[in-house]
């Protein structure tokens, strides 16, 4: 038998990771989270947040200094705050943060579950101007967007307590964006989270029979068939997944081997801006301007070789709800073959 003792109410916690006795899968209890006004208010769709009140206006978001922040690169202007076009702060409502005493999370039993504390990182990387979405940027100032992912993805992986780092970009109400001002996402884990080590493990296994990449081997596929190929440069591809989830799910590759995402070569950076640039005009041309999300996968952060896996973006738009059959078992369902994806998004 377990033995029961008193915990702490979640509604006392900042956050906590939980990890399902049957699934072995972990969750986020974010509770902290819920003060964020009109949380639960789904019922009407918002309006856009006009560009006097919003809170990502500010030279200093928060009334704090910036973490790291670019000016925009056509300003002649490279050490007032007040030129700002990239700045990267603390999310004022993180689903993880550190530590007080800066120590490692540890996991401990609660009768049959695990739990620890939603020790990590949380971070928002805002873009000026207030209207102006990601695929509407030049290559130049997108380009300052993926440099400010990288140089604090670098930082932040340094904390031993970190196990994985995700970037991640909701557009629009629909995908999850609180806040209409354009703006990314940065969160730093003390686990490495069950959709990442599907991924992993899948990879693994492959390298492990064959001694090869398993990305590589799909690029190398899709360079040749060509059928689900929606743009390419000379250092990254961009595909629909022969097994998308969603319509016009679609990926972002870097041609040649490459495990970590933060390690990108200096002359890599503008070419990555282009493909990312490049594919959110299409979509949201073809699309009618869809809410979606994007995130970046990249080998954990104390996976030094990385032989078997291959950084890589995922844009997921919202072109279906997920209903019962989705929920229930897991199976996604598609109604716009991947082949057809790149005639659509022409």
């Amino acid at each position: 038998m377990f033995s029961r003792k008193k915990t702490e109410k979640h509604s006392e916690l900042v956050s906590e990771l939980r990890k399902d006795a049957v699934s072995g899968e972990w969750i986020l209890v974010a509770a902290g989270r819920s003060k964020r006004p009109g949380e639960f208010n789904r019922h009407k769709h918002k309006k856009p947040q006009p560009q006097s009140s919003c809170p990502f206006e500010d030279t200093r978001i928060n009334g704090e200094d910036p973490l790291l922040w670019y000016p925009h690169p056509e300003s002649g202007v490279k050490d007032s705050l007040d030129e700002w076009f990239v700045q990267v702060i603390a999310n004022k409502y993180p689903a993880l943060m550190p530590h007080a005493d800066r120590t490692c999370a540890m996991i401990s039993d609660t009768g049959p579950y695990k739990r620890m504390d939603g020790v990590g990182y949380h971070e928002i990387i805002v873009t000026r101007p207030h209207e102006r979405s990601l695929g509407a940027m030049t290559i130049d100032e997108a380009g300052l967007v993926i440099r400010a992912y990288r140089e604090r993805f670098a930082a932040l992986k340094k904390d031993p307590c970190v196990a994985y780092i995700l970037v991640f970009h909701n557009d629009g109400e629909e995908a999850g964006a609180s806040i209409s001002h354009p703006h990314s996402q940065l969160i730093a884990f003390p686990i490495i989270p069950p959709d990442v080590q599907q991924s992993i493990r899948g990879s693994t296994e492959f390298y492990n029979v064959h001694d090869a990449c398993i990305h590589c081997r799909m690029i190398a596929w899709e360079l040749e068939d060509g059928e689900r190929i929606v743009f390419e440069n000379e250092k990254f591809i961009v595909i629909a997944p022969y097994a998308s989830r969603v319509s016009f799910e679609l990926r972002i590759y870097p041609r040649e081997h490459a495990p970590h995402f933060d390690l990108m070569p200096e002359p890599q950076l503008d070419l990555f801006a282009q493909a990312l640039t490049v594919t959110l005009k299409k979509l949201q041309d073809a699309l009618g301007d869809p809410a979606y999300n994007f995130f970046i996968h990249t080998a954990p952060t104390n996976q030094h070789d990385g032989e078997f896996y291959h950084w890589h973006l995922e844009i997921l738009p919202k072109t279906a709800v997920p209903a019962g059959l989705e929920l229930g078992t897991g199976v996604d369902v598609v109604t716009v073959a991947p082949e057809d994806v790149p005639g659509l998004l022409t």
